[in-house]
């Protein structure tokens, strides 16, 4: 046979093996066809599950608690945003549409323009939450100058701004207008703070601005103004010294707050008694040691709601408010850290005799035995409008406070007053036998039964899933 004939012989049962193979082939595809068909139809007469039959609204809004549970960190909340969106097309087409979750931007100098772009469209025409998030190092950790300008061109839309070791450079934004911003936070400020004043805080700039945190070393708040319109303020000092001058504290009179609250490690300043006029406040919270100037300063007579936790637990209740005859006689809520019978005194009594409903809060984790050996006053009827008492994180080395208040409630049950509703929302093991005589003398709550829902995303392979734990539990048991 020539080599024609060969090569002829050999064509024909190639195209006789592929004939085959392509029949083969289409059979395949046939039955590939038919399983996928079957597939579906099993599928589709599979229950669906109870999360995939939740309505948009319902599964958006489950993100957004879990998102708000997150660590307000940058990387931390992106990356819980991508988990979840990575679970399926219909959470991924949830998080990318829904613009809720695309206004809270924690800026680092880590961030580049593409991300910031990315926050700013997705988020639509939603109101922002902006976070500017410095580093400790202020030659280095700086945030570009793209991105800064790309969030500068949303300024009208900022609803709240936070700048955290903030170093500049602050002429980025003196051609800006904030006419939705209403929280402003500075934190951590390491100059002075005037400059941020006249960005910020006037009217013009800012015309809805309504609370201001300030946290900032001593001797930076000096010689500043802030206008009528700002309702909230809270001032949170750091450094050697809070305060030596009277004029860093001399600007509070005339404000239109509501609500003030001053924290820090101790005041040394000289104001003259009744010298601070704030005719609106309602609401007070101080968290720092040696306040009696500061409180013997004020002059509110709308507060109604008073709660004070000095830094160092042994400054006693009753030279605090010494000498302070219906100064506060508006005030229906009284807030006071630790337990100690002091908090019962005449003084705390004549400060605040119109007093509703008082709270007392373990601030500190180590026992303060001088405070507990105090008796109750056997004046039991201070506080006729006493109507509830709220007692939080009882423990054990708190029973003699707990024994004086069982005697202190007997007497004025005795004495025709009525019984209290006296909460708990947490207490030890060995506080059980005196809880239950205290139930004997006031209507005994308990608020201390704890919830917590978890939210994890697992992988295997390209499959992704998210399970749910819900746990719920009582502290302690009263039977």
């Amino acid at each position: 046979m020539d080599d024609l004939t060969q090569a002829r012989a050999a064509l024909v049962a190639l195209e006789k093996r592929e004939q085959e193979l392509l029949d083969e082939l289409s059979s395949i595809r046939g039955a590939a066809l038919l399983q996928r068909s079957r597939l579906e139809e099993l599928i589709a007469r599979m229950p669906v599950a109870p999360v995939n039959r939740l309505p948009t609204e319902s599964l958006l809004r489950i993100f957004e608690f879990y998102l708000e549970a997150v660590p307000d960190t940058c990387d931390t909340y992106c990356h819980s945003k991508r988990d979840l969106a990575s679970v399926s097309r219909r959470w991924r087409d949830v998080i990318l549409h829904s613009p809720s979750l695309w206004t809270m931007i924690m800026v680092t100098p880590r961030w580049n323009e593409a991300r910031a772009e990315t926050y700013v469209t997705r988020s639509s025409q939603s109101l922002l939450d902006i976070y500017f998030m410095y580093g400790i190092d202020p030659d280095s950790d700086r945030i570009s100058t793209a991105v800064f300008n790309t969030l500068a061109s949303c300024a009208h839309r900022w609803r709240s701004l936070t700048l955290t070791n903030f170093y500049g450079p602050l002429q980025r934004l003196n051609h800006l207008s904030f006419p939705s911003l209403k929280q402003l936070t500075i934190a951590d400020f390491p100059g002075s703070l005037t400059e941020q004043w006249e960005l910020y805080l006037h009217p013009e700039r800012s015309p809805r601005l309504e609370h201001v945190h300030l946290h900032a070393e001593t001797g930076t708040v000096r010689n500043f103004h802030i206008p009528f319109g700002i309702s909230a303020l809270s001032l949170e000092f750091f450094g050697n010294e809070l305060m030596r001058q009277q004029s860093n504290l001399s600007f509070l009179s005339g404000w239109g707050l509501t609500s003030l609250n001053v924290s820090g490690m101790s005041i040394d300043c000289d104001l003259p008694p009744n010298s601070i006029q704030l005719p609106l406040l309602k609401k007070f919270v101080c968290t720092v040691g040696n306040a009696e100037t500061l409180i013997r300063a004020l002059v509110a007579p709308s507060l109604k709601h008073f709660q004070y936790s000095p830094s160092y637990p042994r400054h006693s209740p009753s030279a605090t408010f010494s000498n302070l005859n219906s100064k506060f006689d508006n005030v229906d809520y009284l807030c006071l850290s630790q337990f100690t019978a002091e908090n019962f005194s005449e003084a705390v009594y004549l400060a605040f005799p119109n007093v509703c409903h008082l709270a007392l809060v373990q601030t500190s984790s180590l026992p303060e035995p001088h405070s507990r050996t105090a008796e109750f006053p056997s004046a039991v009827f201070h506080w006729k409008n006493l109507k509830r008492l709220t007692i939080e994180k009882l423990e054990d080395f708190d029973l003699e406070f707990l024994n004086g208040l069982i005697t202190w409630l007997q007497q004025r049950v005795v004495a025709g007053q009525s019984k209290l509703q006296v909460e708990f929302s947490s207490f030890g093991r060995g506080s059980l036998p005196l809880l239950q005589r205290l139930s004997e003398v006031c209507h005994l709550e308990r608020s201390d039964v704890r919830h917590r829902v978890d939210m994890l995303v697992c992988r295997s392979g390209s499959q992704t899933w998210v399970v749910c734990t819900c746990s719920t539990w009582p502290s302690a048991r009263l039977t």
